[in-house]
């Protein structure tokens, strides 16, 4: 390692943590001595973790109001950034939030952040392709039963207590700080990108069930099964035709495949 990279990593060193710096190669001058002078990058190193998660964590700031920047503050501590991409240092904060104290104690805290970071995430990732509804009319009758779905792979189901979803609605649009709800029962959330837009919103536990089937892989006709064990079975195909007509329309089928059909991929890019 050269004089200089040992140099800088000293410094790190002494910006990441209160003690003392042990560097001989520092020099204090009349309007401040060596601590108050690396104060100043301390400082400003800090800011700019806080200010990148704030950017990354919207919804979250919105509901931890004046706390967050102490929270923040707390993670930026307890989790120093390892990577040299500032943008993924917030990707263990929703766990923190999860496991520390006080946090821990206000659950919806940990939702909100989990919300946020998959909002965040599906916006970097590659183009996938989208299979165009056309695509199912050659599908023919004796291959339905077989077939299976391929969601994009970006696709995430969130599932909260809390309406956190209005704290990022709010969050984006500007407006006041919603009232925090807790929920009867927990709620499911699908977080996916269409084209160049981020896309979030709640599902019913049917549809949770039947797109978490086809996430694994099920065949068509265990989808249709399992929205039979919420709907009965009079009602399970009329709602499969609905959801996957608006599955196409989200542009959240990646393709298709069956053992007695060939495999289809979508014909279009996001």
């Amino acid at each position: 390692m050269t004089d200089l990279q040992t140099l800088q990593q000293h410094l790190l060193q002494a910006m990441l943590t209160n003690a003392p710096p042990r560097l001989r190669e520092l020099r204090g001058e009349d309007s401040a001595d060596i601590t108050s002078r690396l104060a100043v990058y301390r400082n400003g190193y800090r800011i700019r973790l806080r200010d990148a998660l704030a950017t990354e964590y919207a919804g979250l700031g919105l509901m931890a109001g004046h706390r967050f920047s102490h929270l923040l503050d707390g993670y930026a501590a307890a989790h120093p950034s390892e990577h040299y991409n500032i943008r993924w240092h917030g990707a263990g904060l929703p766990a923190y939030l999860e496991h520390a104290l006080p946090w821990r104690e206000k659950p919806e805290l940990a939702d909100m952040a989990r919300l946020d970071w998959a909002i965040s995430t599906v916006f970097d990732v590659a183009d996938e392709a989208v299979l165009p509804a056309a695509d199912l009319a050659g599908v023919p009758a004796e291959a339905w039963a077989d077939l299976r779905l391929t969601p994009l792979g970006h696709l995430q189901i969130l599932t909260s207590a809390y309406n956190v979803d209005a704290f990022r609605r709010a969050a984006d649009r500007g407006l006041k700080r919603p009232r925090l709800r807790r929920l009867g029962k927990p709620r499911h959330m699908l977080v996916w990108r269409q084209s160049l837009e981020v896309r979030y919103r709640t599902i019913q536990a049917d549809e949770c069930a039947a797109l978490a089937g086809a996430m694994r892989g099920e065949a068509f006709s265990r989808l249709c099964e399992r929205l039979a064990e919420h709907n009965g079975p009079v009602k399970a195909l009329p709602r499969m035709a609905a959801l996957l007509s608006q599955w196409l329309d989200e542009g959240l089928i990646g393709g298709l495949r069956a053992s007695l059909w060939p495999v289809m991929a979508g014909g279009g890019a996001m």
